[in-house]
């Protein structure tokens, strides 16, 4: 087996990662001062079950690294297929997302946005350097499962929001 570093195109890996369909959720957290912050992502897996864990990574370049790093908590909310404005808002930096978006605090002192399907309050565990982002393993504390939504996640696929076909 070699170790061989090959060179691959960062605009054709971004296009081919584009063809893994994910789901679409907002990561938030809170500074130490209690102000929130939260980025859209889909860099999101379940990590384990025992104990109930979660792996999120986040761009060293995001405003909500440094507050998550210090309170050592996060809130995974899968959005709804209605989801989809909400998204684009915290896709964006350097504008307080939070202005006109419904959330409580959880149990961990993470926000809980409103609406969605779920939401996963973790505590972190362990952070691991993973190229340019940092990997954050967090173990579920508490989870916020919204059984009045239809159960449509907002998806993403090819560079563009995808919905599940319905059924006939």
């Amino acid at each position: 087996m070699s170790n061989e570093s090959t060179s691959v195109d960062v605009n054709d890996f971004r296009r081919a990662c584009g063809l893994w369909g994910t789901g679409v959720s907002i990561v938030t957290t809170c500074d130490a001062e209690g102000r929130p912050f939260g980025l859209t992502m889909n860099a999101v897996s379940s990590l384990s079950l025992a104990p109930p864990m979660l792996l999120v990574c986040v761009d060293r370049g995001s405003d909500t690294l440094a507050p998550m790093t210090q309170s050592r908590v996060f809130c995974v909310n899968v959005l709804a297929r209605e989801q989809e404005a909400l998204s684009n808002c915290f896709a964006k930096k350097g504008q307080d997302k939070f202005s006109d978006v419904a959330f409580t605090p959880g149990s961990t002192g993470a926000p809980v946005l409103a609406g969605t399907l779920v939401s996963f309050e973790c505590a972190v565990q362990h952070i691991y350097e993973g190229g340019d982002h940092q990997i954050f393993c967090g173990e579920v504390r508490a989870v916020h499962a919204d059984r009045s939504q239809d159960g449509q996640p907002l998806l993403y696929f090819g560079g563009k929001y995808a919905a599940l076909a319905q059924g006939s």
